[in-house]
């Protein structure tokens, strides 16, 4: 959109703005490095969709991924730097006018760290509604719902690069997806707990996996990765409209 644009359809009453917070980290070996913010651009747009009068910002692409750095390509952000780019981020929409933000991690180093935040972005901008969801075992759990649904069990669905995480890229950008390299993409099998994720931030994901994954992509589908997208925006549309 142009800014004019922009301009005119908050004028018309589209003073909703939904943004995600990715990464650049490592997806294992199937899918690319830009995994979470193409998912965060997706889901983003669903769920401004479904709230109706919302734009769409653009997605933040760097986040908290230290516990990915073991693996080339990986970028990441300390979290006070995350949470100043977010903060700013905040007051720049909230300066245009907006009167409800809506932040979005899809990445789960980013949910904790946002968290933390959720409260003060609230009080610095009064007479604006900011949103932060950050519930990550909450995001999980959905996807573990719907792999329940579609036959999948937890474990292949997995919490990184797994079934539905290939899925869903499937479903947005199926051309990135290597999928000659999906038979051996299947990483760690365990259950996802909180002390699960709480080992992969504190010794990284390559205590659990040594590829870097989480889940066995080999049932992956567009179809599930549509399934995957539509049960989150729902859940997330429900939290927002609740708040």
């Amino acid at each position: 959109m142009t800014s004019p644009e922009i301009g005119a359809a908050l004028e018309e009453g589209f003073d909703t703005v939904v943004f995600a917070v990715g990464s650049n980290e490592q997806h294992g070996p199937c899918l690319p490095v830009s995994t979470d913010t193409i998912l965060g651009d997706a889901l983003a747009l669903s769920v401004a969709e479904r709230l109706g009068d919302a734009l769409k910002a653009p997605t933040i692409n760097v986040g908290c991924s230290m516990h990915h750095m073991r693996f080339p390509g990986t970028i990441t952000l300390s979290r006070e730097t995350l949470q100043r780019v977010v903060k700013e981020y905040v007051g720049s929409l909230s300066r245009h006018g907006f009167k409800r933000i809506v932040v979005l991690p899809s990445h789960g180093g980013n949910f904790g760290p946002l968290g933390e935040i959720g409260e003060e972005l609230q009080r610095s901008h009064p007479g604006v509604k900011v949103i932060v969801y950050s519930d990550l075992q909450g995001f999980v759990g959905v996807l573990m719902k719907t792999s329940e649904r579609l036959g999948v069990s937890p474990e292949a669905s997995g919490a990184h690069a797994g079934e539905s995480e290939v899925s869903m890229i499937m479903w947005a950008k199926g051309d990135l997806v290597r999928e000659e390299r999906i038979p051996e993409a299947r990483g760690f099998m365990g259950e996802f707990d909180e002390k699960t994720a709480q080992r992969i931030f504190d010794h990284g994901i390559g205590a659990l996996s040594p590829i870097g994954v989480l889940g066995d992509p080999s049932g992956a589908s567009g179809e599930h990765g549509r399934a995957y997208i539509e049960d989150l925006t729902s859940a997330i549309v429900e939290h927002v409209n609740s708040q």
